[in-house]
């Protein structure tokens, strides 16, 4: 585990410096959650693969019956990168309809493939994060009554990642590219948003154009 947390905070830590930099390097989330997996894979070793299940569900006919010649290629898998994106399963806490912008797998994981879509157990993981990329607010505010606000957006990730089995590793990355918290009205927001982190059991870190001492001092977790 400590090995996972140096090497998550490490790389979270550079991408945002990258991000404060220059963000027009990054046009999304994936983008940013990208930049993190290659960094943690660039120092940890792969991930051993101790089960591999194969169902096809596709229903294809033809000269390839179920696609078989192509998912059957899984069943030699002995190993993979450690940090996965987009990492989700129907095992999991908040079942097949989520999936995890990061996951950082132990040894021995099981990997099941249905159609061609890899799903994997949360029992597997030792880290995880969810990555948020606020492009167009610029503040934040605490409203109990808006579901469609960014509050509860990132409300949402740090929820969803709190759900997953005890002992992993869990971040929740906020990128924006506006200060969302530099109105004293906007303070209600964040101090609701630790209060749900620390709750939850989920690093929050806020990566926000400010100086630079002003973000890596107060907002690592």
């Amino acid at each position: 585990m400590t090995q996972t947390r140096e090497a998550l905070d490490l790389a979270i830590e550079t991408t945002a410096e990258s991000f404060m930099r220059n963000p027009a390097n990054y046009s999304d989330e994936r983008a940013l959650a990208e930049d993190v997996r290659r960094r943690v894979c660039s120092v940890m070793t792969p991930a051993s693969v101790g089960t591999v299940i194969v169902e096809e569900s596709s229903r294809a006919s033809g000269d390839i019956p179920d696609h078989e010649a192509y998912t059957a290629r899984y069943r030699d898998v002995t190993e993979i990168d450690r940090v996965q994106c987009e990492v989700g399963g129907v095992d999991f806490p908040f079942g097949g309809r989520e999936r995890l912008d990061l996951g950082v797998f132990a040894d021995g994981l099981r990997i099941t493939v249905i159609g061609g879509t890899q799903e994997f157990a949360p029992t597997d993981l030792i880290g995880a994060a969810e990555f948020k990329y606020v492009k167009n607010t610029n503040y934040l505010r605490y409203r109990t009554d808006d579901d469609a606000s960014k509050y509860r957006d990132i409300a949402d990730d740090i929820e969803r990642l709190g759900e997953l089995p005890d002992g992993i590793d869990r971040r929740c990355v906020v990128f924006a590219n506006y200060n969302l918290l530099r109105r004293e009205s906007d303070a209600e927001a964040e101090r609701k948003l630790r209060e749900l982190a620390e709750e939850c059991g989920v690093g929050l870190r806020l990566v926000l154009p400010a100086t630079r001492s002003s973000w890596s001092e107060s907002d690592v977790s």
